[in-house]
């Protein structure tokens, strides 16, 4: 479960013929949860100013804080513990365990397989510490 939510872009800072920007905010969400809609409107509300025209960003990114576990969580005594639908999540979790990773998401997550958008990895490194595949091998 997060308690909180930080967003970051930055400008590339090796290109100084460029502006420069690094803008970052956070914020405390009030209660803990494990519902990415409410995470994503927090994003949201992160994002509105944030970002400028102008700007070359090369870099951006979202971070959940202060993570728990549910059964740390310490109760209040007036209100449920945690905000957001966990049985959403924990359906959404099934159908993609199901159907396959990715079959259903939230569109503001990006969580097409190959968005326009998407990262460049056509020369990313073997995983040789995470990947049995990627591991070389020798004849003698």
């Amino acid at each position: 479960m997060a308690s909180g939510v930080w967003v970051f872009a930055q400008t590339d800072g090796f290109r100084l013929d460029l502006p420069q920007h690094y803008p970052s905010r956070a914020v405390a969400l009030p209660q803990p949860t494990v519902d990415t809609r409410l995470v994503l409107e927090a994003v949201r509300a992160l994002l509105r100013g944030m970002l400028k025209k102008g700007y070359a960003y090369k870099k951006c990114g979202v971070g959940l804080l202060d993570l728990s576990r549910p059964e740390d969580l310490q109760g209040d005594l007036f209100q449920s513990p945690t905000m957001g639908s966990k049985a959403v999540m924990d359906t959404l979790d099934a159908i993609n365990r199901k159907f396959g990773r990715g079959t259903v998401g939230f569109a503001a997550s990006g969580w097409k397989t190959n968005p326009a958008w998407g990262m460049k990895q056509k020369k990313i490194s073997p995983c040789f510490t995470t990947n049995w595949g990627d591991i070389p091998t020798t004849l003698c």
